[in-house]
């Protein structure tokens, strides 16, 4: 689906956690603002929010279903790209530049006629 980025914003964390599927990843607590949206620690040490649909469970400790990266995007807002996946308030987008990463879905609109 084509989008485009009606928003400007800036990616809020510097080194932001990612994985591979079938890690063991610890689980701190649930954001009370964004749903299904959990604050977790990878082995690497790297701390960020990760989606419920990335995790086996949200117990203290789970493994990973799937490879995520928590990286997002700084945007002036006017860039287009394709939404990759969008998830209760959060999209990630591959940018008509090639770059990827996630903004928050208030940030992005659909492109008339796609």
């Amino acid at each position: 689906m084509l989008v485009e980025v009606i928003k400007a914003y800036k990616a809020q964390y510097k080194d932001p956690i990612s994985f591979e599927r079938d890690v063991i990843v610890q689980v701190l607590r649930e954001d009370s603002e964004f749903l299904n949206w959990f604050w977790c620690r990878a082995p690497s040490g790297n701390e960020g929010w990760v989606h419920r649909s990335f995790l086996a469970d949200t117990a203290a400790t789970t493994k990973t279903t799937r490879p995520y990266s928590a990286r997002e995007l700084t945007v002036d807002g006017g860039e287009s790209g394709t939404m990759i996946e969008s998830l209760d308030g959060w999209t990630y987008i591959r940018l008509d530049s090639g770059v990827e990463g996630w903004l928050p879905q208030s940030h992005v609109r659909t492109v008339a006629g796609f």
